[in-house]
């Protein structure tokens, strides 16, 4: 099994030098199940549990090509936010 972090990056500025904090929001795990593996995503914040599956092509569809060994391999891009401040008691629900 392997975990990854779900960050959002906040820019600060200490002894003049900008820096960044990752805030984590969520995970994902990674884990093998019947020769398959399988993902979950996690993020608490907005209530969100979800499986991540590869995407395949339909029947007459052309494939995408998969990614390169390399890139499977490596720890995922950290997710891009916009500069938009959530206020929780805007969420409906």
């Amino acid at each position: 099994m392997r975990k990854f972090n779900i960050s959002k990056p906040r820019k600060y500025i200490k002894d003049g030098v900008e820096k960044t904090y990752w805030d984590k929001v969520g995970e994902m795990v990674e884990f093998e199940k019947d020769g398959r593996v399988s993902r979950i995503i996690k993020i608490p914040a907005i209530g969100l549990e979800a499986n991540v599956f590869e995407e395949e092509a339909r029947s007459g569809e052309t494939p995408r090509r998969p990614l390169a060994p390399a890139a499977r391999e490596t720890t995922p891009a950290p997710v891009e936010y916009p500069d938009v401040e959530i206020n929780p008691e805007d969420i409906p629900f």
